[in-house]
């Protein structure tokens, strides 16, 4: 009997020791993010208007700016793209004004051309491989006058590139906007955005998420915080 609980023991500090070891495949080892490319736009003297489409819905405001589109914007999805073309992009347009919130990209001239930075998420596992790699483009047109004043955004957007995700894995991501800067005056306003990525990866063991902090202003800054 003592022999068989000796055996009992042995066999059941076995098991849990193999219980608390964490399978390097599923462990979340290294996360890194970089840029890939980037683009500045030219300036245009005259009239460039965005697509005409609608704005979406009012999501902020402050004394000199508005801010149209959607609150949240769902990027990847169960590690799919998603492609929001049913939801306007982010514009930061003027709002004190005798059009008030009317104000539509068309009505304002200079506008640069797209702007765009591009990034690269990469997740490693525990032996090193890649498991989740995440690309992204963050694109906007700048610079746009009122009246010959200020510097207001349209389109911005950020647009999943490509997304591959490893067996056993699950990674969603999504956009937001978190908050609104006028880096100018009140005479002549700089629209500035913050917005906020979030994405996170799943296993059958944890789920690991982070946000990365992107700025956007109306005189060209795409900057990761």
């Amino acid at each position: 009997m003592r022999k068989l609980s000796l055996l009992f023991i042995v066999m059941f500090s076995s098991f849990i020791a193999h219980a608390n070891t964490v399978d390097p495949y599923y462990e979340i080892a290294d996360v890194t993010v970089e840029v890939l490319d980037s683009s500045d736009g030219q300036r245009i003297d005259i009239l460039e208007p965005a697509p005409d489409s609608e704005l979406g819905d009012i999501i902020a405001t402050t004394r000199q700016i508005i801010a149209f589109g959607k609150e949240i914007y769902k990027i990847v999805e169960a590690g799919k793209p998603v492609i929001n073309t049913e939801h306007a992009p982010i514009s930061v347009l003027p709002l004190d004004t005798e059009l008030g919130k009317d104000i539509a990209p068309i009505d304002l001239a200079k506008w640069q051309l797209p702007k765009f930075v591009k990034f690269k998420v990469t997740y490693k596992n525990g032996f090193g491989s890649e498991v989740v790699s995440f690309t992204y483009n963050i694109n906007m047109s700048y610079g746009g006058q009122f009246q010959g004043k200020g510097a207001y955004i349209t389109h911005a957007q950020i647009v999943p590139e490509n997304v591959t995700v490893a067996w056993g894995y699950t990674f969603n991501a999504q956009m937001s906007l978190v908050g609104l800067t006028n880096l100018g005056t009140e005479e002549n306003p700089i629209a500035g955005a913050t917005l906020q990525l979030s994405y996170s990866v799943k296993t059958v063991l944890k789920e690991d998420k982070n946000n990365m902090t992107i700025f956007i202003a109306g005189n060209g800054t795409i900057q990761q915080m």
